[in-house]
């Protein structure tokens, strides 16, 4: 698919083998002051695992970012609904351009998808407004143009 960062998308933690990506142990599963046995814990585990997505690409499924990387959800982009984003990769940076938007004028590009060159959001790179600088280098990734891919 032209994925080029398997080991960033892969689950911060791994219910598997009880390791997570860095090698050290996690318990997820605190042994609580509770009546349950531990089997009941192990068998309503997938209630207690928080769920991980992957989003990729609409056109071609490439991987774009996961869930861990979801800043906020409150945004819209130009299609409808977004979400503010720490990160993306496979993408590419389009032309730079001063958007006018409802906080204020930024200084943005689109990024497109590296494989399909689909539009699947913008970059912040300049904020005018000091209490906005916190988006610079984040991206908004609109719904629209991603599907869940895991």
């Amino acid at each position: 698919m032209g994925l080029r960062y398997s080991s960033y998308i892969e689950s911060p933690i791994s219910t598997e083998d009880g390791f997570n990506s860095m090698g050290s142990s996690v318990n997820i599963y605190q042994q609580s002051s509770s009546s349950y046995p531990y089997h009941y814990h192990m068998r309503h585990r997938e209630h207690t695992t928080p769920k991980f997505i992957t989003y990729g690409c609409r056109c071609c499924r490439t991987h774009l970012s996961s869930s861990s990387q979801i800043m906020s959800k409150d945004y819209r982009g130009k299609t409808g609904d977004a979400y503010l984003m720490s990160k993306l990769v496979n993408v590419i940076d389009g032309n730079i351009e001063t958007r006018p938007m409802i906080t204020g004028d930024y200084l943005v590009c689109d990024v497109l998808c590296h494989w399909c060159k689909s539009l699947v959001g913008w970059k912040y790179l300049e904020s005018e407004r000091k209490d906005q600088r916190y988006k610079e280098g984040k991206y908004i990734m609109e719904l629209q143009t991603v599907c869940r891919c895991g």
